[in-house]
């Protein structure tokens, strides 16, 4: 989707329900469980910069540093990620999840940057460069997720992500997946998620 904000303007977040992202009792299933656990905190990150935008400077600056410990959560969600594809060998996953996670580092450090400022302009300069990453960091973590939810595979099938071509990537993406179901490991191209069980 093409976002076309203000400079001003709040993220308004669309939060789907994760019906696979119950995790098992020892190892939850991924990304599944990772990205249920990134759409809470992405939410709770709008709610944090709409605050900054009604809010007195006292209130921003809770807001400002709320949503530094946010932002950091989603990082270290993404690092996990990127190191479990890592570990896969699937190197379009590990990259995916590191410029995730280098977009929640930059919302990070905006943030502090928001904390510190202290007088009005430099405010509003610092909270329009926070709008732009947290788009920047929305934007991607869409480009992984889409579709994700909707597939339906069918038994002994893997869910995949295949990496869309370049000239398909929408606007503030800089890789995002196809979400596919494919008959083995083998098929998928970009990494993959859980396996459905067989009957």
């Amino acid at each position: 989707m093409k976002f076309d904000l203000p400079a001003t303007a709040i993220v308004v977040f669309a939060v789907p329900l994760w019906a696979g992202a119950q995790a098992h009792r020892h190892t939850p299933l991924e990304p599944s469980y990772s990205f249920s656990l990134l759409d809470k905190k992405l939410t709770l990150l709008g709610q944090q910069q709409t605050n900054l935008t009604h809010g007195n400077t006292k209130s921003q600056i809770v807001a400002a540093r709320s949503m530094k410990r946010i932002a950091a959560s989603i990082e270290r969600t993404a690092f996990r990620l990127q190191g479990l594809y890592g570990r896969r060998h699937e190197r379009f996953g590990a990259q995916m999840f590191g410029l995730l996670r280098v977009r929640a580092i930059a919302v990070q450090r905006a943030a502090n940057s928001l904390e510190v400022a202290r007088n009005r302009q430099a405010r509003q300069a610092e909270l329009n460069v926070s709008n732009a990453r947290i788009l920047a960091l929305v934007t991607q973590y869409q480009a992984a997720t889409g579709g994700y939810s909707a597939l339906r595979c069918e038994p002994s099938e893997w869910s995949c992500c295949s990496p869309k071509r370049e000239q398909d990537l929408r606007p503030g993406e800089s890789m995002a997946c196809r979400w596919m179901c494919v008959p083995n490991a083998r098929a998928c191209t970009g990494f993959r998620g859980p396996r459905v069980g067989p009957k």
